[in-house]
């Protein structure tokens, strides 16, 4: 049955809206198609600079009659302000939520969706509004990687990229000076010439107070199914929000390359989900409730999609199964939240808007049958029918 989403349906999108038909992965050099060619760029100027996204946030909390509270929660490795909007606190009979978008710079749409629904939820009359508002205390990290998001090349052009802007210093920790960099510094960006930066989003802990400490040079550089080690500011940043807020619910925005949905489908794969990123540890084990609302969320999203019909919104499939506690997915979840990863496909102009529009349904769905208490008649055991993620779809021109 299809279900209208007030929290979507409300908000007005400032990126191109018309709905696109299922895209299919052949040909897959066509213009702006799945895969971008190096003579093409894609074109941001219709997304929220970083110059920008202070101000607009004003403007909407200024609109609001008191309903959205902004706040800098903290800073960047590079000096740009980290936002924290709040809808309400955390209270007896409100359950917390927590969104947070773009810990990687070069993925931007989340920032997007996230302002289109705080604008909803600060502005709108409307009873499922004003349920949502009653129920739940909502707040949004709506861009963490600042420095990733406004990275540029050597003629001032807008790149953006996955790292924040960072160095690797031992000695702040009080290590030695040779202790080798967390395995989550790029090799590459440590290379002479080279701004070097962190991928943020493997940089957290199941103990959200653990920090390096002299002594601690075995447990660097680390690897990928093992925590991180908060080194950067944004990582613990958003960790301490978290310790604030206590949420239930986290969900985290994020864009992953072209795929098709199947070896068999070629249709091409606009949104992948996941409900869970690590089975725990002995020290920190998952919590089955956590882990089935995570699934109760992910089957939520994935079944209001498909309802919507033959549009861009049919490709859906399960991200891959992985092993990752030093995400802030695989964090929050070994601390009782339960979670959902949004992984949009990589931005391209002449789809931004669906998209959007996408991944505002699904969050808008999310924070109205929370409210509802209706998240509840969903079936964790159905998240498995997800079907898992198809094959990438390759470069076309890999000879060039």
């Amino acid at each position: 049955m299809r279900r209208r989403t007030i929290l979507a349906g409300m908000a007005g999108l400032g990126v191109g809206t018309v709905l696109q038909p299922s895209a299919y992965a052949e040909p897959q050099s066509r213009p702006n198609g799945p895969w971008i060619q190096p003579e093409q760029t894609v074109q941001k100027a219709a997304l929220t600079a970083n110059s920008e996204l202070g101000p607009k946030l004003q403007s909407i909390a200024a609109r609001s009659k008191g309903r959205m509270a902004v706040e800098e929660a903290g800073h960047s490795a590079g000096g740009w302000p980290i936002h924290l909007i709040r809808f309400g606190e955390p209270a007896a009979g409100k359950l917390p939520v927590l969104i947070q978008t773009q810990i990687h710079g070069g993925e931007p749409l989340g920032t997007e969706v996230a302002l289109h629904l705080m604008q909803t939820l600060a502005t709108s009359s409307h009873p499922t509004v004003k349920a949502v508002l009653d129920r739940l205390a909502v707040w949004f990290i709506p861009r963490l990687n600042m420095d990733g998001a406004d990275f540029r090349d050597a003629d001032g052009f807008l790149v953006q990229r996955r790292q924040n802007t960072q160095r690797w210093t031992p000695q702040e920790w009080g290590l030695a000076a040779g202790t080798p960099a967390p395995w989550y510094l790029p090799r590459t960006l440590l290379e002479p010439g080279r701004v070097s930066g962190y991928d943020i989003n493997r940089d957290f802990h199941p103990d959200l107070t653990f920090r390096l400490k002299p002594g601690g040079e075995g447990l660097l550089p680390g690897r990928s199914e093992l925590p991180g080690f908060f080194v950067t500011p944004e990582a613990r940043t958003s960790a301490a929000v978290f310790q604030r807020m206590r949420p239930k619910v986290f969900i985290d925005h994020h864009h992953r390359g072209s795929n098709t949905q199947s070896d068999t489908d070629n249709q091409l794969t606009t949104l992948q989900l996941v409900g869970i990123v690590t089975k725990g540890t002995a020290g920190y084990p998952l919590d089955p409730a956590a882990r089935d609302l995570g699934y109760r969320v992910n089957v939520l999203v994935w079944d209001t999609l498909r309802a919507l019909g033959q549009s861009g919104f049919g490709g859906i499939t399960r991200y891959p199964d992985v092993e990752l506690p030093g995400t802030a997915l695989g964090s929050y979840a070994l601390n009782g939240a339960g979670i959902m990863l949004y992984e949009t496909r990589s931005v391209a102009q002449k789809s931004m808007g669906m998209l959007i529009r996408q991944s505002l349904i699904g969050m808008g769905t999310t924070l109205e049958s929370l409210a509802t208490g209706d998240i509840q008649n969903v079936d964790p055991a159905r998240y498995y029918d997800i079907p898992p993620a198809g094959p990438s779809i390759g470069n076309p021109r890999d000879d060039l």
